[in-house]
């Protein structure tokens, strides 16, 4: 569908990457990595056509439909988020106009064949457009992605500008395009709508080129990476954790590789060396030379250059209670986000918030940070307790007038510049990178200075709202390795699940005007939530409790009553065939006490099978 051709791209303070070929067909979805900086969104525009190479062609399948989701916040509009996103197909609503004109006039002049015919013809369009179910296809979309049925239709420009990318998400997926071009699409998702956008890529038969550093959204929604890494694009085939295996397969050959051949070319040297002054090894000496001249050379293996080692700044010893929530009420007018909620978090726990979008999940966080008053009840730091809140609008809070070490200046009065820059180090800002002003730096790049202001500081707790949002794989390795590290207490949301999988050992599920706390990390809590579905399907099949008074004890012990029922059927029937077999056998026809024990032995399993075949039919049935 799309070829690209020998493409080389510069900016003046150096090559983003030289002699890219690259051949996009239909089916491939490929996720689009490397480093913030390495160029992803300028080889995503110019795929698009938004921005030219310096050299190369690209060609473009002329039959081809394209779908762009940039950045950028989409601007708000007075008409509803329905009405927004059907307007990707014009034609749909101007045939549905259009039908309901010329019906109303035929309605008026029923032999008009002129009139019926034009119906006839439109109705076929709107057909063959699927406009009749276009409304419920977008509001299945608009629901994945996190919109309630009564925000369908609410004005566009009532909403955040993170909304509002839903929207504009919602369209281009409606519009099911051959091509689907994303930069970013997870940033202004909860994990909800992350896990319905990645069922629905998974499933998508089009092409699909994706920027993402989100890890277990690339593996489930993509097959293909191509990576920019020193100026080098690859593809690789498989999901991203297979593309990290054979990279570093890839990496290790090369070193080997690279190896072998400084061997070879020092032992040549020293040859040459050696005999270059014997008349009798002139010709060995010649062909040598002629060979190193000739050698491709092998490039040293680059180690990556920005790695980042950070050591978060520890708190103090913290007392066992670090926060509590007492009998807690939160509403906003007649919305009751919480009523009589309990939490505490203790020393060392390290809590993931996770719940439906608009459960209170930021809510809670911003009322443990103190930006957010509670409507009742309390909320309780322990002694001497210092947190920290780094929230989803933080970079907005950055001065973009300030250089970057001017940003952490204001924050770290009494610091030396030798002790601002070897901090700003391990956020990857070194030499005249610190003297860069915060609005000409990338998202990625704010948010590194963003934390790295709110790290200043130990802090017994750290508050996190999507504190990895904008930052790139490598980036996010750092801080998760860190937050890890941490000696203080965390809570945090984040729709990243390999960072909750990693950083997090409890997990707090908000919804319903409460909490519920879950003894382990993201993966753990998806499997238990997963296991407490399955039981509650098998308790609606065997109907073992009566509705709405299920008890989980109970229920355990029904099934492995049940399963052992069944295993006895088993045993019954093998020992009564045994004993069938004894009192069919002929050799046994005289022994009158043998054949009368095999028979009471017979009579009494057919009896005992009777009985629990009744007591299965009774578990099974009984309970409504």
């Amino acid at each position: 569908m799309i070829r690209l051709e020998n493409i080389s791209k510069s900016f003046p303070d150096g090559d983003l990457f030289n002699h890219v070929n690259i051949f996009i067909k239909r089916g491939m979805r490929i996720g689009l990595v490397g480093p913030n900086g390495s160029g992803k969104t300028t080889l995503l525009r110019i795929m698009l056509g938004k921005e030219s190479p310096d050299s190369g062609s690209i060609q473009v399948d002329k039959s081809i439909t394209i779908g762009y989701l940039a950045q950028d916040i989409v601007a708000g509009t007075g008409r509803s988020i329905l009405e927004e996103v059907l307007d990707t197909y014009p034609e749909v609503r101007d045939l549905e106009g259009k039908i309901l004109s010329l019906s109303e006039a035929i309605s008026k002049d029923h032999n008009n064949m002129e009139l019926i015919n034009k119906l006839g013809d439109a109705q076929h369009r709107f057909e063959s457009l699927g406009g009749w179910n276009l409304e419920d296809k977008a509001k299945k979309i608009l629901s994945g992605l996190g919109f309630s049925d009564e925000k369908f239709t609410q004005p566009m420009d009532v909403f955040s500008g993170g909304w509002r990318m839903r929207v504009a998400l919602a369209s281009i997926l409606l519009q099911e395009p051959d091509i689907l071009f994303l930069d970013e699409p997870t940033n202004h998702l909860d994990l909800e709508a992350t896990i319905w956008l990645e069922l629905f890529l998974s499933n998508w038969r089009g092409g699909l080129v994706m920027i993402s550093h989100d890890r277990a959204f690339l593996d489930r929604s993509i097959n293909n990476i191509l990576e920019i890494d020193l100026k080098k694009i690859t593809l690789y085939y498989g999901n991203y954790t297979k593309f990290t295996e054979e990279k570093a397969l890839r990496m290790e050959q090369h070193k080997n590789a690279y190896r072998n051949q400084q061997k070879q070319i020092k032992d040549t040297e020293r040859f040459i060396e050696r005999f270059r002054s014997k008349n009798t090894k002139a010709t060995q000496v010649q062909s040598r030379v002629k060979m190193l001249d000739k050698l491709e050379k092998i490039e040293a293996p680059t180690e990556q250059k920005h790695s980042m080692h950070l050591r978060l700044p520890q708190p103090k010893r913290l007392p066992l209670n670090v926060a509590s929530c007492r009998n807690v009420t939160k509403h906003y007018g007649n919305i009751e986000v919480f009523n009589n909620m309990d939490m505490l978090v203790e020393r060392g726990q390290k809590i993931g918030l996770v719940g439906h979008n608009g459960a209170g999940k930021s809510t809670l966080l911003k009322m443990l940070a103190g930006v957010e008053s509670v409507s009742s009840g309390a909320i309780r730091m322990g002694s001497n307790i210092d947190r920290a809140y780094y929230a989803q609008h933080q970079l907005e809070t950055l001065d973009p007038d300030d250089t970057v070490i001017e940003s952490i200046q204001k924050v770290s009065p009494g610091w030396s510049e030798t002790e601002m820059r070897t901090y700003l180090g391990s956020f990857m800002f070194s030499g005249d990178e610190i003297e860069k002003y915060v609005k000409v730096l990338s998202g990625g790049e704010k948010a590194r200075v963003a934390l790295a202001r709110m790290l200043v500081e130990p802090s017994h707790l750290l508050l996190l709202d999507e504190p990895t949002n904008h930052l790139d794989m490598m980036t996010r390795n750092v801080v998760e390795r860190a937050l890890i590290q941490f000696s203080g207490s965390i809570v945090c949301i984040s729709h990243d699940r390999h960072f909750l999988n990693n950083v997090t050992n409890l997990t707090c599920e908000v919804g319903g005007g409460d909490i519920r706390l879950f003894e382990g990390n993201y993966e753990y809590y998806a499997w238990k939530k997963q296991e407490e579905k399955s039981e509650e399907t098998f308790s609606r099949t065997v109907k073992v409790e009566r509705k709405g008074k299920s008890d989980y004890k109970e229920r355990k012990k029904t099934r492995n009553r049940l399963a052992w029922i069944e295993k006895r059927f088993k045993v019954i029937e093998k020992e009564i065939n045994e004993q069938r077999g004894i009192t069919q056998d002929s050799s046994t026809g005289d022994d009158y006490e043998l054949l009368q024990k095999a028979m009471g032995i017979m009579n009494r399993l057919e009896n005992e099978y009777l009985e629990l075949m009744e007591e299965q039919e009774t578990l099974t049935t009984i309970h409504v």
